[in-house]
């Protein structure tokens, strides 16, 4: 069977509404594509100017974008296509100084039915850069999701450094990782291309990068160069490095599984050894 992949590149910034304008314009757009699923960056509800700002925007999410861009995508009476999309909740655990950084499955109905707490959250003292002072961890691993042919391993951003975690969900049965990210201009230039092919090797799965891209505020950058990478560590689609951009992929698990069976590399894992 072949299925289809979107990926979406944008400029958030700390304007709820318009955020929301863009991802609908380009759910809209996807559509003639005939899309299995469409994935958006992490933080694709708001990218704000300071802590004090993405704790009140939090607050604001559920009405003010999730819920409108529910109904929108319930109002389109879709047959197949799901959305991944990274956004900012409140948290449960601590509402009055912490939120949390979730990507969401929505179904073709405008339902939820994945959330997926982001594990590992960027906190890197020596720069001054803690994710967690304001960002709940989560605690729960990440869920396999199955759409079409697609056997869907959700993380977030700087879980990409973590290959136990891809190789967790390879285990599971994943045959496609996503990182929906925001990642800095330094470590972008330096580690995303190498990190994504990286965990396509360790776990030959297609691996999709999907990034924030450009200048979001007068202290804040993304990478971008967002992309798809094969279970062999090629990268199969690119979208533009430094602007918003769309692009899908079409790919075929039997691709995927001749890597596999060529190099059984799960088959090969002593137990208990690691």
């Amino acid at each position: 069977m072949v299925s289809r992949i979107g990926i979406v590149q944008l400029t958030s910034t700390n304007n709820l509404l318009n955020n929301l304008n863009k991802v609908k314009s380009y759910i809209s757009k996807s559509l003639s594509d005939n899309l299995d699923i469409l994935v958006f960056p992490e933080a694709t509800d708001f990218i704000s100017e300071n802590k004090q700002q993405s704790y009140e925007l939090a607050q604001n999410v559920n009405k003010d974008f999730l819920s409108p861009l529910q109904e929108f995508i319930k109002s389109l009476n879709l047959n197949k296509l799901h959305v991944f999309i990274g956004v900012h909740l409140p948290s449960t655990k601590s509402p009055e100084t912490k939120i949390r950084n979730c990507l969401l499955l929505i179904s073709n109905t405008g339902e939820i039915i994945n959330n997926y707490q982001k594990i590992h959250t960027f906190d890197v003292p020596k720069v001054d850069i803690i994710e967690s002072n304001l960002v709940e961890k989560g605690v729960e691993l990440p869920e396999l999701q199955s759409i079409s042919d697609l056997k869907i391993g959700p993380n977030i951003c700087y879980d990409i450094r973590f290959p136990e975690q891809a190789c967790y969900l390879r285990e599971l049965g994943a045959n496609v990782l996503l990182y929906p990210s925001a990642f800095t201009m330094l470590t972008g230039k330096l580690h995303w291309d190498i990190l994504g092919k990286a965990r396509s090797l360790d776990t030959q799965c297609y691996s999709v990068l999907v990034g924030q891209v450009g200048q979001h505020n007068e202290k804040r950058a993304s990478w971008g160069h967002s992309k798809i990478i094969g279970p062999w560590g090629d990268v199969l689609l690119e979208l533009k490095e430094t602007e918003e951009d769309y692009g899908f992929l079409e790919i075929n698990i039997n691709d995927l599984e001749k890597v596999r069976d060529g190099m059984p590399l799960f088959d090969q894992k002593p137990n208990n050894m690691f």
